[in-house]
């Protein structure tokens, strides 16, 4: 609620507090979307490991069934 008319300190030490609660619970926020952002970013790195590993072993299966009918 914002007063008609500014009368001071008072209307001031009201704001602060409104602010610095507002302050800290932005922060709080922010602090569980940088977790977040970490923990997507582990398992991004982890899926592209696994993808690699899924990709070589496709690779090396169409290699060798290459080679197996090439010598029939």
């Amino acid at each position: 609620m914002v007063s008609k008319k500014y009368n001071g300190s008072n209307d001031w030490t009201e704001w602060r507090k409104h602010v610095l609660l507002e302050l800290e619970r932005l922060h709080a926020g922010q602090e569980k979307v940088e977790e977040t952002m970490n923990s997507l970013r582990v398992d991004i790195g982890m899926l592209k490991v696994k993808s690699g590993m899924w990709g070589a072993a496709a690779g090396l299966l169409t290699a060798l069934a290459t080679v197996f009918l090439s010598m029939l």
